[in-house]
């Protein structure tokens, strides 16, 4: 996707673009100045989208199912928690990054997750009309909506991840985990699946347009910040090959974690369920698998779909 497209993406709301931007940043493992430079070259803001006719629609009692409308809830409440815990975690991240190249991308990613989190924010308040006094209160509302294992992804791993990086800035052992736990599992498997698919949704049937334009927005972010973890654990392994078994045991660690706390509430068996938008489990595990594969042969590894299962 060439970067004078991107107004374009972004008013179509075309995720699938998105994602094959990706598939090509991957691919050619850009610089961190060049990851940079696209940053600059995208910028948005959290204030830019319009949510009127997104309210509308929402207060329309026939446009949406009752079933539908509570998975996308509690979807947004996942990526809107999610904003706020990876926001909060990555400065012991960028701290102790190898370079000031690195250092100066994980800056911007720093601000893009918190122009995340806001745009949720904005967007639960005019369109879900939450009336939560601050971000702080409407962020630790949808905690008691999430699995254990959510908390076990976000509190327990990748905290300890950003814990140990932060005490010891130099253990470059821990700083490829948390950097696989972050950009590889947490992003690049998991939100960018359940959003790819969200997103196809809310289009197919002209549902929410500002939240698609803002969401894809969010996506396009997300497609940089795993474009540098690619990079960064492919030099790691270039380096020295020892990191690839760290990388791969932090994926079966965490990879049948996150399949378990992204699975819906409602869900009898989370490895077999059917979304109230159509799609299935299946579906989106073999979209999911069949990205992480393309990250893991760009850093030179072998895919893991079995670590999902």
């Amino acid at each position: 996707m060439a970067d004078t497209d991107a107004v374009q993406v972004l008013a179509d709301a075309d995720i699938d673009q998105v994602m094959a931007g990706l598939d090509r940043i991957v691919e050619a493992a850009p610089s961190y100045g060049k990851l940079f430079a696209r940053w600059e070259r995208q910028p948005w803001s959290s204030e830019q989208f319009d949510f009127s006719l997104d309210a509308e629609q929402w207060a329309d009692p026939d446009l949406i199912g009752r079933e539908q409308k509570d998975f996308f809830q509690w979807s947004c409440s996942s990526f809107f928690l999610g904003e706020e815990r990876v926001t909060t975690e990555l400065l012991p991240f960028a701290i102790a990054a190898p370079s000031h190249e690195a250092r100066a991308f994980l800056a911007t990613q720093i601000s893009d997750e918190a122009k995340h989190m806001v745009f949720f924010d904005r967007f639960y308040r005019e369109v879900f009309g939450v009336d939560a006094l601050t971000l702080s209160e409407n962020v630790e509302a949808q905690r008691p909506k999430m699995k254990p294992e959510y908390g076990q992804l976000f509190d327990e791993i990748l905290h300890d991840c950003a814990e140990t990086v932060r005490k010891d800035p130099g253990d470059f052992d821990a700083l490829v985990r948390g950097i696989t736990v972050y950009m590889i599992v947490i992003e690049g498997t998991l939100a960018l699946t359940g959003a790819r698919f969200m997103l196809r949704t809310m289009k197919e049937n002209g549902w929410l347009p500002g939240f698609q334009q803002g969401f894809t927005a969010v996506n396009r972010d997300e497609s940089r910040h795993v474009g540098f973890g690619v990079k960064f654990l492919a030099d790691a392994i270039k380096a020295d090959p020892r990191h690839a078994k760290t990388i791969q045991d932090t994926l079966e660690e965490t990879l049948p974690v996150g399949t378990l706390a992204l699975a819906p509430p409602y869900a009898d068996d989370p490895f077999d369920f059917v979304t109230p938008f159509g799609y299935g489990s299946q579906e989106i595990f073999e979209y999911a698998m069949r990205s992480l594969s393309k990250k893991l042969a760009a850093m030179g590894m072998e895919p893991v779909g079995q670590a999902a299962a």
